[in-house]
């Protein structure tokens, strides 16, 4: 994040930063240690400072692409959580934000198709799951590439992650991209399962999810039923309504992500212009007791 951050806004890379980075790219056996969510970042970071003109880790980006194609990559178009081990195969959905979007950034920055090519694949498949209001699963088997458990369906996922790759996605010709974005995005504006805006316009905050009743304060349940899942070769679906909550929090990322996705668009006016962005519909709700 450092590394992308920097090149963004034009600042240096400290340099105890840069040394740290570069110590832990150096050497290679350190990478088997990476989740996906390390490696798609560190791999946009170092894109981001190459094409800020910072060349010393231009060296890095090939072989950090080669290491996530050959660990990563899985057989269902889906992208592994971890290069070994039982684990890798239980990938969440910011998994395949973090390293569709790497193959992304990668792809265009080099011009390799192949790299393009993996990035269309995962989206299609991620679009292919997508719920029928446009809910994005939570948690994947990534090896045969079903859905384990769609809940908790997260904002920050429709509004920000999924936006982030679909853009890309739009750009290469995916065609299904821009109808996924959309009614992904639409879910948060109350076309969900709750009937439910899961914006908070006079706190200007959103809430974080939707949530099975009674699994609030822990995750050995979700845990469990994927576990059983994967097990049975089962695939998982949206529960009745009425078993479903609310989690009541709002995170920083979480306005970041929709800023990183939308800050920049225009064209997407029944999005960034529907009524619970508009000043009015704000000054309302402040007004009321």
């Amino acid at each position: 994040m450092a590394l992308w951050s920097a090149a963004e806004l034009g600042l240096d890379v400290p340099q105890a930063v840069a040394q740290r980075v570069e110590s832990l790219l150096s050497k290679a056996d350190n990478w088997h240690g990476f989740r996906a969510q390390d490696l798609g970042m560190l791999l946009a970071g170092v894109i981001a400072q190459a094409r800020a003109g910072d060349r010393r880790w231009v060296p890095f980006i090939d072989p950090l692409f080669a290491f996530l194609r050959e660990h990563y990559h899985a057989p269902s178009g889906l992208f592994f959580d971890q290069p070994h081990g039982f684990r890798r195969r239980f990938a969440s959905f910011a998994t395949q934000t973090y390293l569709t979007l790497a193959c992304y950034l990668y792809g265009e920055f080099t011009g390799k198709p192949d790299a393009i090519a993996m990035a269309d694949g995962s989206t299609r498949k991620l679009i292919a799951l997508q719920g029928p209001q446009g809910e994005w699963p939570w948690f994947f088997d990534a090896q045969r590439g079903t859905v384990l458990d769609y809940y908790e369906v997260y904002s920050v996922h429709q509004y920000g992650m999924a936006p982030a790759f679909l853009e890309h996605a739009e750009q290469h010709g995916v065609k299904e991209a821009r109808d996924a974005l959309i009614r992904g995005f639409k879910w948060v504006l109350g076309e969900n399962q709750l009937r439910r805006p899961m914006l908070v316009p006079d706190l200007q905050l959103s809430i974080r999810s939707q949530v099975r009743k009674g699994e609030l304060r822990t995750a050995k349940l979700r845990m469990l039923r994927a576990l059983a899942n994967a097990h049975l070769n089962r695939q998982a679906g949206l529960i009745d309504p009425a078993g479903l909550d609310v989690r009541l929090e709002c995170r920083s990322y979480e306005l970041g992500w929709i800023l990183w996705s939308f800050g920049r668009r225009t064209d997407l006016k029944q999005l960034t212009h529907d009524p619970a962005f508009a000043a009015p519909a704000v000054d309302e709700l402040r007004r009321a007791p």
